[in-house]
């Protein structure tokens, strides 16, 4: 059987076709043959079927569709199979001609006489793919088969050229009439008219093409075009007259890697699209990214696409705006002797431009200062390429000339390991992973500083990589371990370049920017750092970012590498005094302090406020357009929280060190890591220690119980809760100390069970005297749940829903949320199963709306039980889902025990489900 879809929709048995009717019938059929051997959406093949107008009723119409098929077409010799939401035509790939002519044209493209195989395929159309069927998708689809087909005839009738021209006269005429603008197509025809010695038809065909694009494009021919056309003009002559062939590109570096998007992205431009002008390409990137390298690489790669030759010209050392430095090396090397150059720079350039005209050259400028630069230097003429590389966004000639833009960043992991590999062999990195990991850390993936220290160590045979290693982790951020005795290598020296280009204030916050821990900043904390406003940081950032010292990758927010970050820490230290460093670290911290302040205050609004001292001149804040707003902002920022403790700290300003602290709390609390909130906390309880705080400690020691609580070391909670507990009490600050003993409680259940019902009645008893209604509320909550395990579960459910009432009348959304938790639980240990899973999920929407994930994970565990206990395992499962992705979010290892859970349950399920549908009629 074959499945014939390459002309009308048809069945071939022993030779005889049979059409496929009626049209949804063939859509049908053709839509699974199209994917043959693998499992199409019902969706989508309604949407093949009916396009985006599904009538109602289709899908069983679909259905009844299927089954014809089954039955009345394919019969023994295949079948339709349900799997999946969706079918799936189970047949061999060579059952369905598209496949196999898909199937024969790979083949063609490894065999070393392709011309056999590429005929066959050919032979298999018969006419239009999928002849008169109707639809959006069948036009794709023919549209499709249509350039592969017309790809495969080119092919076939290249090589069949200087076999049988006239065979490959009638296998091209039909095509050049349907792709009348296809100059690839028509240059083949050309050839092959002229092999079969009707050259007077060429030159006529040529012509007809040439008016046909200058009418329907604007354009003149290509480089294609115009080749055969120079054959055809010369044919008779042995060759055409050979001219002077640069070559004058450097050596290739040996041991390039990676880059394969940026090849692929050179090669695009390279086509051309429009065919009928230059290709211009600008490089840039930070620098030591390996611009030059990407250049010249694919400049080598890729040299037969320019038989006409090389140009290359290196511009660092050349004036901005002189272009007639160059120029005479350009004109001599494409065969001008210098006495016959004309003397005036324009007269230089009409010149090389009219020499480039008839020729496919590359021309590769590297290291350019700007546009103006290299625009006397472009390749102009059609068929040629400028590759240019620069420090500095080009984007001026992507506006006026078209030139394509490549930004190049640091290496991904698996090349920067490549390139490691590359110059020290793989079995030595092989031997030592870890440290091999930590050099590429601390070099940022950045490939010149890579390079300095694999020459480094390919000339130290005896030294081992985690020497190496350690030599770099103890450098800090220091620069030399990636000096060079070669100023074109030497990082700071090519750093250095860069940097000098800037105007003074952008120099000034480039160095400011370098007392930034984090790996990213947001324009504000730029602008605090240089103590000017935000809307002049933007400007300034924006000069850094055209010369790619910065990354702008989305609004409002800048990112420096870590090595351009040590660089500019280094000139800062270099040329100003420790009194301005100190002031700008201090507006860094405001600006971070005011801002989580700020941000506490929108999405913790019934949390203790702090007192924080007045902004420095030049710091700002920023100004949160609502809760998500801030949540963002927090997310982006916490990273650099331990890197500003440092700050702090070395600076002498404890007091922000532990407000800071403080500032984060909450929102750390709730999105973990709970480890970073131990090392955070340590360093805030020791600031607060020397600056004499007892109020600061007992936040700090509180934050810190709540962290052992959630890494599940209550002993240690229970301590530094009771430490707290002891300080509030010397400060008399009932309300303070009643907060705790709500978190100390929950501990004191697994350490000392029979303390934790007195802790929160005394915490009611405390905020009932303070008159915090929604503090009692909370420790009622906390009670009944106590109370509930227990075994007193009348008592603990009027408790709780009391507390959830008086919670949501004052739009405390996450002691609310606790409280429905704590009524789920209740209700289902009294067996009140669909109660309970209406609870749970109040819960969940409640903690997920105040971006409470472990808490939500905890009661998504329980929604999963209380599913299994109501007899709904697919509820359950995908409760359980929604669990282990927020443990993950929250870096909670009990995702991966939870998933075991998934998939215990799961393959459960699948039998169940595979047992039920082998009863099934369908």
């Amino acid at each position: 059987m074959l499945i014939r879809l390459l002309g009308p929709v048809e069945v071939e048995r022993a030779g005889r076709p049979r059409p496929v009717r009626p049209p949804q019938v063939a859509l049908a059929l053709a839509a699974l043959a199209w994917e043959a051997g693998r499992v199409v959406p019902v969706e989508s093949l309604l949407a093949r079927v009916w396009g985006d107008q599904v009538p109602a009723g289709a899908r069983h119409t679909l259905y009844t569709v299927i089954t014809r098929i089954r039955r009345e077409i394919l019969g023994d010799d295949g079948a339709v199979v349900h799997r999946l939401g969706g079918y799936l035509l189970d047949v061999d790939e060579s059952a369905v001609d598209v496949s196999r002519f898909r199937g024969l044209a790979d083949q063609a493209m490894a065999d070393p006489d392709p011309a056999p195989l590429l005929g066959e395929a050919l032979a298999l159309w018969r006419g239009d793919p999928l002849t008169g069927l109707p639809g959006e998708w069948a036009e794709r689809a023919r549209s499709r088969l249509r350039d592969e087909r017309k790809e495969a005839a080119l092919r076939w009738a290249r090589l069949m050229t200087g076999r049988d021209a006239a065979a490959a006269v009638a296998a091209l005429s039909p095509l050049a009439d349907e792709y009348p603008l296809d100059e690839l197509l028509a240059a083949a025809l050309i050839e092959a008219l002229h092999a079969w010695g009707r050259t007077a038809e060429a030159l006529a065909h040529f012509a007809r093409v040439r008016q046909t694009l200058a009418e329907e494009l604007g354009v003149e021919p290509g480089t294609e075009l115009r080749r055969v056309h120079r054959m055809l003009l010369l044919s008779g002559d042995a060759a055409e007259t050979a001219g002077v062939v640069p070559a004058q590109l450097p050596v290739d570096l040996r041991f390039f890697v990676g880059r394969a998007a940026e090849l692929d992205r050179l090669a695009a431009v390279a086509t051309g699209d429009p065919p009928a002008t230059a290709a211009i390409c600008a490089i840039s990137g930070p620098p030591g990214v390996g611009k030059s390298s990407l250049a010249l690489h694919w400049a080598h790669l890729n040299r037969d696409r320019f038989p006409d030759g090389q140009l290359y010209a290196d511009l660092s050392g050349v004036d901005a705006a002189d272009a007639a430095v160059i120029l005479p090396r350009f004109l001599g090397a494409l065969g001008i002797p210098e006495a016959q150059m004309p003397s005036g720079v324009e007269a230089r350039v009409g010149l090389y431009r009219s020499l480039l005209a008839s020729r496919r050259i590359l021309v590769v400028l590297d290291d350019a200062h700007g546009a103006e630069q290299v625009r006397p230097l472009l390749a102009t003429a059609p068929g040629c390429m400028t590759l240019i590389t620069s420090r500095a966004e080009l984007s001026g000639l992507a506006v006026a000339e078209g030139a394509a833009l490549v930004r190049l960043g640091v290496l991904p992991d698996d090349d920067a390991h490549r390139l490691l590999a590359a110059r020290l062999g793989e079995p030595r990195l092989a031997a030592e992973p870890e440290a091999t990991e930590q050099i590429i850390d601390r070099c940022g993936r950045l490939p010149l500083a890579l390079a300095i220290v694999a020459a480094q160590l390919a000339g130290r045979a005896d030294q081992s990589l985690p020497e190496v290693a350690a030599d770099l982790a103890r450098s800090g951020a220091d620069l030399e371990p990636f000096a060079h005795s070669d100023p074109a290598i030497d990082l700071r020296t090519v750093f250095g370049r860069s940097y000098r280009d800037l105007p003074e204030p952008a120099i000034r916050l480039f160095r400011r920017l370098g007392r930034h821990p984090g790996p990213h900043l947001p324009l504000a904390a730029a602008a605090s750092l240089a103590a000017v406003p935000v809307d002049r940081a933007r400007e300034l950032v924006a000069r850094l970012e055209r010369a790619n010292l910065v990354d702008v990758r989305a609004p409002g927010r800048l990112r420096l590498h870590d090595l351009l970050r040590a660089y500019a820490a280094e000139q800062e230290r270099a040329a100003e005094s420790r009194s301005v460093r100190r002031g700008a670290t201090r507006r860094l911290l405001d600006y971070y302090l005011h801002s989580a302040c700020a941000a506490s205050e929108v999405c913790y609004p019934h949390r203790e406020k702090l007192d924080v001292r007045p902004r420095a001149r030049g710091a700002v804040a920023e100004r949160f357009a609502g809760r998500a707003d801030a949540l963002r902002w927090y997310a982006d920022e916490v990273v650099a929280l331990p890197g500003l403790l440092a700050e702090a700290t070395g600076a002498g300003l404890d007091r922000h060190a532990y407000e800071l602290a403080w500032a984060f709390a909450e929102f750390m609390q709730r999105r973990g890591p709970w480890e970073q909130i131990l090392r955070v906390q340590a360093v805030a309880l020791e600031a607060a220690g020397r600056a004499g705080d007892p109020l600061a400690r007992a936040r700090c020691h509180n934050s810190i119980a709540r962290a052992h609580a959630r890494l599940g070391g209550h002993k240690e909670a229970v301590e530094h809760f009771e430490r707290a507990v002891d300080l509030h009490r010397s400060l008399d600050e009932p309300v303070l100390e009643a907060h705790v003993h709500l978190g100390l409680s929950a501990s004191l259940t697994v350490v000392r069970p029979g303390e934790a019902l007195d802790r929160l009645l005394g915490a009611r008893d405390l905020f009932r005297r303070a008159g915090d209604v929604v503090g009692e509320a909370r420790a009622l909550n906390n009670a009944g749940w106590l109370r509930a395990q227990n075994g007193d579960h009348e008592r603990a459910l009027a408790d709780c829903r009391r507390a959830q009432r008086i919670l949501a009348e004052h739009g405390y959304a996450q002691g609310e949320a606790h409280a429905w938790d704590s009524i789920a639980y209740i209700l289902q240990t009294m067996g009140e199963h669909a109660q309970a899973v209406v609870c749970y999920e109040r819960a969940v929407e409640l903690f997920r709306w105040c971006d409470d994930l472990y808490p939500a994970a905890e009661t998504l565990v329980r929604l999963g039980e209380a599913h299994v206990a109501a007899g709904d395992t697919a509820a359950a499962l995908d409760a359980w889902e929604r669990a282990a992705r927020c443990y993950d979010a929250v870096g909670d290892a009990r995702a991966r025990t939870v998933r075991d859970r998934v998939a215990a349950h799961g393959q459960h399920g699948a039998a169940v489900e595979k047992s039920l549908r082998n009863r099934s009629d369908l």
